[in-house]
């Protein structure tokens, strides 16, 4: 196993629960921090502090009735890597009035850039907290049309399992929410701890095939909202012929200071990184759709299905053909 350098350790872990938590969100989390910080231990002699709070640092109870005891209150916390807001379930309107201290602590949090993860209803704080006006969010599929009427400034992602945009994370499950812990431990530990966690936790779908829709390997963990901005216009309008100048003139930059300014947050060419986008889409209508290989090259924006099928295979390493019988006999067996 490769080693870590100690530079890449994650050190503080604040998870958030209020009362209607779901008991399932919490246990897993702290199972995979558990495992993480073990491993972490091993390797750089030191574990993960992670600590569970509430509004006040008194106990609750989950939705099911389990009791929650808290390691301290949320005005005792300030030094922390990463934030989780665990899922609630059940009337959450009150529960958004009863937690009115923590958004200005996520406010403070995000100024400061540290990333903040929302699993599933967890995104109904983020929302509260303004964090996601004007941005893309997602949450569970039970609990869409009360999120949309209430924040209606969210670009709500109904058909999204996760949404990532300026170091803020939301889940529309657990299944997502855990994709996204493993990927932010990966990132923040270091490589050696997110690939034992993946191979742990999740699905191990080899060749280089994941499972899940995810924004994560897009680089929308930046702070330069100009940029945030266009990624998000482009996961909508990413199959048309979108040009350079299109882009810049949107957010009111040059053609050569958008395309330097996007390269230092993305770490990729804004053209590059529509083909990203164009070749992940073209995957998930692999997966789950009838569509010939050809008709899903014209729905993700190419012309030249071989231009397609080759851009496929250079990012996969198989052929489009290859890849769908792959995938379709991992789901056979499940």
């Amino acid at each position: 196993m490769e080693r870590c350098k100690e530079e890449n350790m994650l050190k503080h872990v604040t998870l958030y629960a209020s009362e209607n938590t779901m008991g399932l969100s919490m246990g897993l989390t702290h199972d995979v921090l558990k495992f993480a910080s073990d491993l972490q231990l091993k390797l750089l002699g030191s574990p993960i502090a992670v600590k569970l709070v509430t509004i006040d640092g008194l106990p609750t109870t989950t939705f099911s009735g389990l009791a929650i005891t808290p390691d301290s209150a949320l005005a005792e916390i300030d030094e922390t890597d990463l934030v989780i807001l665990h899922s609630v379930w059940g009337d959450i309107a009150p529960l958004l009035t009863q937690q009115a201290a923590l958004y200005p602590k996520l406010q403070q949090w995000h100024s400061r850039g540290i990333p903040i993860m929302a699993a599933a209803t967890g995104a109904f704080f983020l929302a509260q907290a303004g964090l996601l006006n004007d941005r893309m969010g997602t949450t569970h599929w039970h609990k869409q049309a009360h999120f949309a009427r209430a924040f209606p400034k969210v670009n709500l992602m109904a058909d999204r399992f996760i949404t990532a945009t300026g170091e803020l994370y939301c889940s529309a499950g657990l299944n997502a929410a855990l994709e996204i812990i493993v990927f932010l431990i990966s990132r923040l530990s270091c490589k050696a701890v997110g690939e034992a966690i993946e191979q742990a936790f999740l699905v191990d779908f080899r060749r280089g095939v994941t499972l899940e829709t995810t924004s994560l390997n897009h680089q929308t963990y930046h702070q330069d909202d100009n940029i945030l901005n266009i990624q998000q216009w482009l996961e909508i309008h990413f199959a048309e012929k979108v040009t350079i100048g299109e882009m810049a003139a949107r957010i009111n930059m040059t053609e050569r200071t958008f395309k330097r300014r996007f390269k230092e947050a993305t770490g990729e060419t804004p053209l590059g990184y529509i083909q990203q986008l164009r070749i992940e889409q073209g995957k998930e209508l692999l997966k789950h759709s009838d569509k010939s290989a050809e008709e899903i090259a014209w729905a993700v924006g190419y012309q030249d299905p071989g231009h397609f099928n080759r851009l496929f295979k250079r990012t996969f390493g198989m052929n489009i053909s290859r890849w769908r019988d792959i995938y379709q006999h991992t789901i056979s067996r499940k």
